[in-house]
């Protein structure tokens, strides 16, 4: 990480606590990173992407408790 993007980073922060709407950010929060460079990384939470969610994490579970003799 540079230290623009480290300072940015801080500033967006602090701009948003004090009112900014997180879409008017220049940096993207949960990728540290500059907003334009991860655009196309985030998608909408649906009720499908939930379930989906749910389901692969019930899979994950079972498969990990059928190797644990559970």
């Amino acid at each position: 990480m540079s230290r623009d993007l480290a300072a940015v980073l801080v500033r967006d922060d602090r701009l948003e606590d004090a009112g900014l709407h997180a879409d008017d950010r220049v940096t993207c929060y949960a990728h540290q990173t500059w907003a334009q460079d991860c655009a196309d990384r985030h998608t909408p939470l649906t009720a499908g992407r939930q379930l989906a969610e749910a389901l692969e994490i019930d899979r994950i579970r079972a498969r990990a408790g059928a190797g644990a003799g559970v």
